[in-house]
C-alpha cells in the first residue's frame, strides 16, 4: 500500500490544462520533488493532493484509499492525516508561537495537558523552546518557518505537502533550513511531496525528482537528468528569444 497513488489525473481551469494525465506512486518515508517553472502545475497537484481541489478526471489514492476522483472529493483535507506548509504561512499574528501550533490539537479535541506536552515537543524538535511566547512578529523569516513546520506536524502526519516554502528566504538561510526540513523528516518518518523551481534546493531535498513542463511529467530523476533537464529548459528559452 502506497502513501500516495495519483492514476491519470487531470485539471483544468477555463479550458486551459494545469496538469495533464499525471500519473506517479510515492513510497513511505520518501522526499519527492516537485520541480519545474511557475506554471507548470505543480502547486495544482498539491492542492489536490491537500483536498483543496478535486480532479476533473483519474482518481488519488492516500494509503489505498480513495480520496479524489473525477470532479468529487471524497474525503475533505482533515480526513487525510496530512500536513501543509505554504510560501504563506499563514502564521496567526494575535496568537503567541505555542498558541499558533496548538491550533490544529485543540480542534482536535486534545486535552490540554496533552496539548502543552506536544507542543514541548515539536518546540524542541524545531529548536525554538525559548520562543514559547513570542508573538510571530518578533521572529525572523527562518523562524517563522520553523514554527509553520511545528505546527504541520503537530498532528503527527503521515504525509507533509510543501509548497515553496523557503522561497522568501536569503540563500545562507534557505540552505540551512534545507537541512532542517530533512532531520524532521528523518526524525518523524512522514512523507515528503515538496514543490520548488530551485533545482539545487530539489537536488539537496529529494530522494526522488519530478520534473514537471506544462502539467506534465517530463522526467524523473536524480543529479543528472535534473541539470539536462534545466539544460534543456534554457536551450528552449535561447531558441525562442
Amino acid at each position: 500500500m502506497k502513501p500516495i497513488e495519483l492514476e491519470s489525473v487531470s485539471k483544468c481551469f477555463n479550458g486551459k490544462s494545469a496538469v495533464v494525465d499525471f500519473s506517479i506512486q510515492v513510497e513511505k518515508g520518501e522526499r519527492v520533488v516537485l520541480l519545474g517553472p511557475s506554471g507548470c502545475g505543480k502547486t495544482t497537484l498539491l492542492r489536490m493532493l491537500a483536498g483543496l481541489l478535486a480532479p476533473d478526471e483519474g482518481r488519488i489514492f492516500l494509503d489505498g484509499v480513495l480520496v479524489a476522483k473525477s470532479g468529487r472529493i471524497l474525503r475533505p483535507p482533515e480526513e487525510r492525516a496530512l500536513g501543509m506548509v505554504f510560501q504563506d504561512l499563514a502564521l496567526w499574528p494575535h496568537l503567541s508561537v505555542s498558541g499558533n501550533i496548538q491550533l490544529g490539537l485543540k480542534a482536535h479535541g486534545l486535552p490540554g495537558r496533552d496539548r502543552a506536552l506536544r507542543v514541548g515537543e515539536l518546540l524542541e524538535l524545531v529548536e525554538m523552546t525559548e520562543y514559547a511566547d513570542a508573538k510571530p512578529s518578533e521572529l525572523s523569516g527562518g523562524q517563522q518557518q520553523r514554527v509553520a513546520l511545528a505546527r504541520a506536524l503537530a498532528l503527527r502526519p503521515k504525509l507533509l505537502l510543501m509548497d515553496e516554502p523557503l522561497s522568501n528566504l536569503d540563500l545562507e538561510l534557505n540552505i540551512k533550513l534545507r537541512a532542517d526540513i530533512i532531520r524532521l523528516q528523518q526524525a518523524t518518518a512522514f512523507t515528503l511531496v515538496y514543490i520548488t523551481h530551485d533545482p539545487e534546493e530539489a537536488l539537496d531535498i529529494g530522494t526522488r525528482i519530478v520534473m514537471m513542463r506544462e502539467g506534465r511529467i517530463e522526467q524523473v530523476g536524480k543529479e543528472k537528468e535534473v541539470r539536462e533537464y534545466f539544460e534543456k529548459i534554457q536551450n528552449r528559452a535561447r531558441a525562442g528569444s
